[in-house]
């Protein structure tokens, strides 16, 4: 085979692959019906919304508002929606409860006026708890794994676009960060005591689905290489634990400390 005919074999091989890759985020059925409250840490999503991201990145997002987590995490199990944008305690409490939800990026947290509390762990966790995190159904009812990347890359953009805008909205009252962060979780999952006896090690981590996040930033990476800050400050922080990836999806390990 020459060279010039290997170039073109080589070409087709790749366009047949992005094809089944828009395939995929294509065979939603329906749009993902997404759960928001009217709230600052909702913000990533109805960015992503209305700048265009979710359909920029192939998949369709139908937003559904809440006027509270309990209904909302009630109508995410009952699978009257796909995904929702919920306060982090709650949702928590509620997996502690045996309810099959997976935490797959996070949202913004709204900060305290005073100074001072950011020195108080207890405060801060406190705080915290009230922050959103984006959590989906058990995987045999959650969307496939190439929409829920797609979904949260268009997440990662609009952290990105609200980084940009004058004056930092992410340094602002809200502090908005996509990672899911397992860490972060696992010790608001210790401050409200919902390990309990006997329960298994490992039980928090099956229930944080890191592996999407870092996914998403990988392929915006890839887009972008090392000319965002913005990218490259996430890229930086995003360091999956050990078997925090469920045992049921490919797991990576990298030195880069993307993901595992």
């Amino acid at each position: 085979m020459t060279a010039a005919a290997l170039r073109v074999l080589l070409g087709a091989i790749l366009l047949l692959l992005n094809l089944a890759g828009v395939a995929d985020a294509a065979a939603q059925s329906s749009p993902l019906r997404l759960g928001y409250l009217d709230h600052p840490g909702s913000a990533l999503c109805l960015v992503a919304d209305l700048k265009g991201l979710f359909r920029a990145e192939g998949v369709q997002v139908r937003l559904v508002r809440f006027r509270d987590t309990e209904s909302g995490l009630a109508a995410l199990a009952a699978g009257r929606i796909d995904a929702g944008a919920f306060a982090v305690d709650e949702t928590l409490s509620q997996i502690a409860g045996g309810k099959e939800l997976r935490i797959i990026a996070g949202g913004g947290t709204a900060r305290s006026a005073d100074p001072l509390a950011d020195l108080d762990e207890a405060a801060t966790l406190e705080q915290e708890s009230g922050g959103i995190v984006v959590a989906v159904a058990a995987p045999r009812r959650a969307p496939g794994k190439e929409v829920l990347v797609r979904f949260v890359t268009a997440l990662i953009r609009a952290y990105q676009s609200l980084q940009k805008e004058p004056g930092g909205v992410g340094q602002g009252a809200v502090h908005f960060d996509p990672n899911p962060d397992y860490r972060r979780i696992e010790r608001l999952w210790r401050f409200h005591d919902l390990q309990g006896e006997g329960r298994p090690r490992d039980f928090l981590a099956s229930h944080v689905y890191e592996e999407i996040y870092c996914d998403a930033l990988d392929r915006l990476m890839n887009r972008t290489g090392t000319k965002d800050g913005v990218l490259q400050k996430l890229f930086s922080e995003a360091v999956c634990v050990p078997d925090c990836c469920p045992p049921d999806t490919k797991k990576r390990n990298k030195n880069k400390g993307g993901s595992r």
